[in-house]
């Protein structure tokens, strides 16, 4: 066994080691996604083996059993010791002749290797050995071993699910076929609920069960795992704790504006403005009799009601912080999911079938963001359009609609199309305005409104006119308008 000295050295060692190792991976440029997922995955293993390594030097500094104190005192007294030592391991290599001994800086070269470039490598040189030989060869990975092994790639393969796209989006299916089983809600499409699944004060609080805390558990219990799998260097105590400590702050808050306002009544549930009101309600056989019937009742055992909000309002506010930590994951998810939906089914097999191919081999232009300095529309396939049909289509001109709170469209014929679309529609409703052929194009509200009041103007004037436009003639052939007609006749001149 080695003595307490040597331990801490070859742990100082090993910290040494692999925190160079981390330098190294983090330095390497790396364009393929799954290369980047593993070596973030490498990283954060090098990292609780350097806590476990320095864990292991502070527990032998502290040296609660004596053994270090005992050794270093031994060292004082002479070399004999030390030659005791000596000779134990001559024995030990008498005793295995063959033993070959592995410099320990050989386990740490792969960190320094850029598997993309080894991968360039290996298909040259498997190109020149084939057209050499004409037969297909492997080349030995020894000299091309890279951090990147078949064991993590098989378990990429196992541990995202097929929405996740191996980390780039998120999987909220099961969380939203919860959410619509619950109370207070109705049901929604998912990627209406990939907008509204953060805003936890849309459900009524009387809503708000036991399996409501069960959905909101169940979405912080998926957002922790996702952390682990898809970010593993996101520092996820630290978030708890940031969270934990910004909602105890919200909370007191919330409870002193409470108490601002009146005076709660924590066993009848109820709020007093005045204090002698809430005076009188204590003093009262009601409450009394509710005190009793909570002490006797089991539920007197159980946290309060306050306790249950405020532990489901704490799982709420953690769960919106996490959704924050993800950034621009829930949009790009709800991006790709109306794109998934606008293909159809042999389009959507062929990019399963692209999908395939490309995660191996060059996936920078599938995995990273397309390369648009001209900021052009996308396509189905989620990469810009080109150049010649933006502008055949005339999407470089903008037009802004002041009715639907200027919105702005793309080209002449989007222009034209929102004035039929539903959106439009209901906003010339609220305008007073009806939303009739002869507006479209109008799209300032005062311009719809002068022309409305125009138009109005006409049809009333109209109105009036027909009363002299219609002719009507009496038994003896006399012609009077329409409103000298009926005078005349009800008066009985005619």
């Amino acid at each position: 066994m080695d003595s307490i000295a040597e331990q801490q050295r070859q742990a100082y060692e090993d910290v040494e080691r692999m925190e160079q190792a981390v330098v190294d991976l983090m330095l390497q440029k790396l364009t393929k996604h799954r290369y980047r997922l593993i070596r973030e995955q490498k990283i954060s293993n090098l990292l609780d083996q350097i806590q476990a390594r320095s864990k292991l030097i502070t527990d032998l500094d502290l040296d609660e059993s004596g053994l270090r104190a005992k050794e270093i005192n031994m060292m004082k007294s002479g070399f004999d010791s030390f030659y005791a030592q000596l000779d134990t391991v001559r024995a030990h290599h008498r005793r295995n002749p063959e033993l070959s001994v592995q410099p320990p800086e050989l386990d740490y070269v792969k960190y320094t290797r850029n598997p993309e470039e080894a991968d360039e490598k290996r298909r040259v040189l498997e190109a020149r050995l084939r057209d050499t030989s004409n037969v297909d060869v492997e080349v030995d990975d020894a000299e091309l071993g890279t951090f990147v092994d078949a064991g993590d790639m098989d378990k990429l393969e196992t541990m995202f699910s097929g929405d996740e796209r191996f980390g780039r989006y998120v999987d909220l299916n099961e969380q939203h076929d919860q959410y619509i089983n619950l109370r207070g809600t109705s049901p929604i499409s998912y990627v209406e609920y990939l907008d509204s699944c953060m805003r936890f004060g849309d459900i009524p609080a009387a809503a708000k069960d036991t399996a409501y805390g069960e959905y909101v558990r169940s979405l912080g219990a998926y957002f922790e795992s996702y952390f682990a799998r898809a970010m593993p260097l996101f520092d996820l105590p630290k978030a708890q704790r940031e969270a934990n400590e910004a909602f105890e702050k919200e909370w007191s808050e919330r409870k002193e504006n409470d108490m601002d306002v009146g005076l709660f009544c924590e066993p009848c549930q109820r709020m007093f403005e005045k204090e002698s009101t809430y005076k009188a309600h204590m003093s009262s056989r009601k409450h009394q009799k509710t005190v009793e019937r909570l002490a006797k009742s089991t539920s007197a055992k159980s946290e309060s009601r306050l306790d249950q909000a405020k532990r489901l309002a704490c799982l709420e506010h953690k769960v919106q912080w996490y959704a924050r930590a993800l950034g621009s994951k829930l949009s790009d998810t709800r991006a790709n999911v109306q794109r998934r939906q606008a293909l159809t089914e042999d389009e959507r097999m062929h990019e399963l079938h692209d999908m395939d191919e490309t995660e191996y081999s060059d996936d920078d232009a599938v995995n990273d963001h397309s390369y648009n300095p001209l900021n052009l529309p996308l396509g189905w396939d989620g990469k810009p359009i080109p150049f010649w049909l933006y502008k055949l289509h005339g999407l470089g001109v903008t037009f802004s609609c002041e009715i639907c709170g200027n919105s702005v469209y793309r080209g002449r014929s989007a222009y034209e199309r929102h004035f039929q679309e539903p959106r439009h529609a209901t906003n010339m409703r609220r305008l007073g305005i009806p939303n009739t052929r002869q507006f479209h194009g109008v799209a300032s509200i005062s311009e719809a409104l002068e022309l409305w009041a125009r138009v109005d103007s006409e049809q009333k004037a109209e109105d009036v006119d027909k009363d002299t436009f219609e002719e009507y003639e009496d038994a003896e052939g006399n012609v009077f308008s329409k409103k000298t007609y009926f005078d005349l006749k009800r008066q009985g001149l005619i």
